[in-house]
C-alpha cells in the first residue's frame, strides 16, 4: 500500500495530473468521491490474493478504463492470480474503470464484457501469454502518479488525419512477447521493460493526441451494403478480367517506390473527386507462393460392407449442401443415416474443444450436430464450484449423482438423435471404464439404430494440458472465484481420481474409434468406415487445440468499390491504398519480423496491393484460388441499379435467398461455402497466427464458420472496409476484438 492511502486517494482526484489521466477524469465526470469508492471496492478483493503471495510492499496506482459500449465490465489478471473478478465502475460518458493499487512489475490482465466472453482492450498494449492468449499489460513503475496502460495508437480528433501506431507500446509489447511468463506480480524481478520505457505517449511522438477524442467504434460505423460508394453511374466500363497475375516482391527496395506511390495527405485525400485515378504500381514476379488449387468432390464410396451395414440400420453418408439439413431434404421421420460420437478421455485433454470443433464442421457439411455435455448437466443438477471430491471413485454417494447425470444427459441426446433434431450427436463425458463404455454401446443399440464412433483423447503433453486448465480456469462456473493456482491444485486431483479407473480404447472393444494422441500428433483408427466418419478423421488429423489469433481483413477500398460496382479486378482506390500502409504498419507493431505470422491472400488485384508492402518486408505471401471473391457471372462489373434494370428477374431472386441464389454464369454462397472447405481445414490445422485478406463474401463466411453461426447468416454478416478482426477459436466460445488502424 501507499503511505497513507487517504492521502493517496486525495492526491488521485484532488490534485489532479498532466496527461491521459487528468483528461480522462474530467471526460467522464467522475467525482472524487466515486473514483475513491471503486478504488477501496477493487483492492479490497484483490489485497488477499497479493498479502498471500507475498509480504507487503508499496504499491501504486493504475487506472483501467473499458471505452466500447456494454452493460458490464469485469477486471482480472495476474495481479490477483486471475481469481474472482472485480466489477468495474460505469462512468457518465458510459465508459468503465477502476483504480487499483499494484507493486511494481509486469502485470497482465483482461475484461469480462457483458458476463459472456473475455476481451481486451484493442486501444491499449497487449501481447500473447505462454497459452497463447492475447491480453493487455501494464508495466507498473515507481512513481507516485496514476499510471495507465500503453496506447496502442494515437488518435486525434481531426478524423482528416490518419492515427500512428504508438512506437513505445509496439517496443514493449515485443518485450513482453519475448518473456511471456514473467507477467506475475509476485517475481517482479525479471522485468522485460525498463522503467524508462513507459512514458507518456505525449512526450514521444510529435503528433499532437488529444486523449479524449471519439473512440473508434464510438463513431459512425461502416456499413456493409455494397451500393454504399455507389455513383449514379449509367454507362457501362470496361472492366478487367478476374485473373491471377499479381504478384509480390520480397526485395526491401521496392518499398521507396510504394511511399512514392500513395497519398499520405489525408486533406487531399478527403478532398479528393468522386472518381479518383486508380493507383497504379508495377509488380515484380519474384518468390511468389499460389497454393494448391484443390478441387473437393463430395461423394459416397458403395461397397458390399456397406450395402449389409445399412441393411443393419449403420451409416450411410450421403451428400448434403452446407445450408441443407437432412429435415429440410426430406421431413419423414429419419431413423438410419444417424451418427453418434462417444468422447472418451481424462479431464483436460481437450474434449470439450474436440466436441465443440466436430458440431461446427458437421453442421456446416450438411449435418445438423448437437452437443450433450455433462458437465453441463451435472451444474445444472448438483451445481457449480463442486471441489475434487465429488470425482472420487470411493465416494459411493456422489459416485451413484455423477451415474444417474450421465444416464439422463446419454438419455437426451438419444432422444435428440431419434428425432428429425439433428443427424449427429456428440456425447461429451469421460466415458473412461470399460463398464461405462458398454453400457453406453448397449443402450445406443436398444433404443436407436444409429452408427456410433468412439473419439479418445489421450494427452502426456504438459503444455497441452496447461492450455486445457487455463481455458477451464477461465470459462468454466467451476471456478469462477478460484485463482489459477487453486485451479491447477483442485483439477490435477480431479484428474488423479480419474485415472485410477481409466481404461484406454482397445480393439478388443470390437467398436469403430479413432485414438488421438496429443491433439493430432499421433492418431489410430479402427473400424472406421464410410464418408462421413472418414471426414472426421481427417478433421482430426488437422486439429489444432493452441489458441492463435486469425486476423480477418477486407481488402483497401477499390475502384469499384468507389462506384458501387459488383465483382471485377479493379486496382485500390487512393483511400484504399492509404488502409495497405496503415495494415501494413498495424502488422509490423504486433507482429515484428522476427515473429512467426502466416499470411494469405486471393489471387486477385486488390488484395494483393493491399499485402504488397507487408510481402515486401520478406513476409511469405500465400495467394489461395478459393479465397477469391464470389463470381458475379453476367452481373459482373454492374451497379446493382443496373442489374435491377437489365435483370430484374435475378435481382428479386437474390434480395429474396442471397444464400442460394446463384449469379449466372456465377457463383451462390452456398457454393462459395463448399470452395472454402480447404481453406477451413488449413486454417484448423495452422499453429501459427495467421492474417487473411480476402473480400466481403469470403470474410463472411470465413466469420460466420468460426464464430459458429449458420450458414443462413452468412450473407448478412457485417464486414466492413478498412477493419481488422481477430478471433481466436477455443472449447467455449470463439473470442473476438475489432482492431480500426483507420
Amino acid at each position: 500500500m501507499s503511505p497513507s492511502t487517504s492521502s493517496s486517494a486525495k492526491t488521485t482526484t484532488t490534485v489532479g495530473r498532466k496527461g491521459p489521466i487528468k483528461s480522462y477524469l474530467a471526460k467522464s465526470g467522475k467525482s472524487p468521491e466515486r473514483l475513491f469508492v471503486a478504488q477501496k471496492k477493487a483492492q479490497k478483493r484483490i489485497q488477499k490474493s497479493i498479502a498471500s503471495r507475498r509480504p507487503m510492499e508499496t504499491q501504486y496506482r493504475a487506472l483501467f478504463r473499458w471505452p466500447q459500449p456494454c452493460t458490464s465490465v469485469q477486471l482480472a489478471g495476474s495481479f490477483n492470480n486471475w481469481g474472482d473478478k472485480m466489477d468495474m465502475e460505469k462512468g457518465e460518458d458510459g465508459t468503465f474503470s477502476v483504480v487499483l493499487e499494484l507493486p511494481v512489475g509486469l502485470h497482465t490482465f483482461k475484461y469480462f464484457v457483458d458476463d459472456v466472453s473475455w476481451k481486451y482492450n484493442p486501444e491499449s498494449a497487449f501481447a500473447p501469454d505462454e497459452f497463447g492468449n492475447l491480453n493487455n499489460f501494464i508495466m507498473i513503475v515507481a512513481k507516485d502518479e496514476i499510471q495507465a496502460p500503453l496506447e496502442t495508437m494515437i488518435r486525434s480528433d481531426d478524423e482528416s488525419s490518419l492515427p500512428t501506431m504508438n512506437p513505445v507500446a509496439s517496443v514493449a509489447s515485443k518485450a513482453v512477447r519475448l518473456h511471456p511468463s514473467s507477467s506475475n506480480s509476485s517475481s517482479p524481478g525479471l522485468r522485460p521493460l525498463s522503467p524508462k520505457l513507459v512514458a507518456s505517449p505525449l512526450l514521444l511522438t510529435k503528433k499532437k493526441m488529444v486523449v479524449g477524442a471519439t473512440p473508434p467504434l464510438a463513431r459512425k460505423a461502416s456499413t456493409t451494403d455494397d451500393s454504399e460508394y455507389g455513383l449514379n453511374v449509367t454507362d457501362e466500363t470496361s472492366r478487367a478480367a478476374r485473373s491471377g497475375s499479381i504478384t509480390r516482391s520480397k526485395s526491401a527496395e521496392s518499398l521507396p517506390k510504394l511511399d512514392e506511390a500513395e497519398i499520405i495527405d489525408p486533406k487531399k485525400l478527403f478532398a479528393a473527386p468522386k472518381l479518383p485515378q486508380a493507383v497504379v504500381r508495377e509488380y515484380s514476379t519474384n518468390s511468389v507462393l499460389l497454393a494448391a488449387r484443390t478441387q473437393h468432390f463430395g461423394g459416397d464410396l458403395v461397397t458390399q460392407e456397406h450395402q449389409e451395414r445399412e441393411k443393419m440400420g449403420g451409416h450411410r453418408s450421403f451428400i448434403a449442401a452446407p445450408s441443407v439439413t437432412v429435415g429440410a431434404m426430406d421431413r419423414r421421420p429419419q431413423r438410419n443415416g444417424k451418427l453418434m460420437i462417444v468422447l472418451v478421455g481424462l479431464p483436460g485433454r481437450g474434449k470439450t474443444f474436440i466436441g465443440h470443433i466436430l458440431a461446427r464442421h458437421l453442421t456446416w457439411m450438411g449435418h445438423t450436430t448437437q452437443v450433450y455435455n455433462t458437465s453441463e448437466y451435472r451444474r445444472e443438477y448438483v451445481g457449480a464450484g463442486i471441489k475434487h471430491d465429488f470425482w472420487n471413485p470411493e465416494n459411493t454417494a456422489d459416485y451413484q449423482k455423477r451415474a444417474e447425470i450421465s444416464k439422463k444427459c446419454l438419455s437426451d441426446a438419444l432422444d435428440a438423435l431419434t428425432s428429425d433434431a439433428c443427424t449427429c450427436v456428440v456425447f461429451d463425458a469421460t466415458n473412461a471404464t470399460l463398464e461405462r463404455r458398454h453400457y453406453i454401446r448397449e443402450e445406443v443399440a436398444r433404443r436407436s439404430r444409429c452408427e456410433m464412433l468412439f473419439i479418445e483423447s489421450i494427452c502426456d503433453d504438459p503444455d497441452l494440458i496447461a492450455i486445457s486448465i487455463n481455458e477451464i480456469k477461465l470459462n468454466s462456473k467451476d471456478y469462477e472465484k478460484n485463482t489459477l493456482e487453486e485451479v491447477i491444485v483442485d483439477y490435477n486431483q480431479r484428474i488423479g481420481h480419474y485415472h485410477s479407473i481409466y481404461k484406454p480404447l482397445e480393439d478388443t472393444e470390437a467398436c469403430s474409434f479413432i485414438k488421438v494422441i496429443d491433439v493430432g500428433r499421433q492418431m489410430f483408427c479402427n473400424q472406421v468406415y464410410g464418408y462421413l466418419q472418414s471426414r472426421i478423421m481427417f478433421l482430426m488429423a488437422n486439429l489444432q487445440i493452441r489458441p492463435r489469433p486469425i486476423w480477418l481483413s477486407r481488402h483497401g477500398q477499390s475502384m469499384y468499390n468507389t462506384q458501387g460496382k459488383i465483382g471485377g479486378d479493379s486496382l485500390l482506390s487512393p483511400h484504399g491504398a492509404m488502409y495497405a500502409q496503415q495494415l501494413d504498419k498495424f502488422i509490423i507493431a504486433n507482429y515484428p519480423e522476427d515473429t512467426r505470422l502466416s499470411v494469405w491472400t486471393s489471387t486477385m488485384a486488390r488484395t494483393g496491393q493491399t499485402v504488397e508492402r507487408i510481402a515486401a518486408r520478406g513476409r511469405t505471401v500465400v495467394k489461395w484460388k478459393q479465397l477469391d471473391e464470389i463470381d458475379a457471372g453476367i452481373c459482373d462489373g454492374l451497379t446493382y441499379p443496373q442489374v435491377a434494370e437489365r435483370y430484374p428477374d435475378e435481382y428479386l431472386a437474390r434480395k429474396q435467398n442471397k444464400l442460394h441464389y446463384r449469379y449466372p454464369r456465377g457463383e451462390s454462397y452456398q457454393d462459395v461455402i463448399h470452395r472454402l472447405e480447404p481453406v477451413i481445414t488449413e486454417l484448423m490445422r495452422l499453429d501459427r497466427p495467421v492474417l487473411i485478406v480476402a473480400h466481403q463474401a469470403i470474410l463472411r463466411v470465413l466469420y460466420a464458420y468460426l464464430t459458429n453461426k449458420s450458414p443462413e447468416e452468412c450473407p448478412t454478416i457485417d464486414i466492413p472496409l478498412h477493419v481488422v478482426i481477430q478471433l481466436t477459436p477455443k472449447a467455449y466460445r470463439c473470442e473476438e476484438v475489432w482492431h480500426h488502424p483507420m
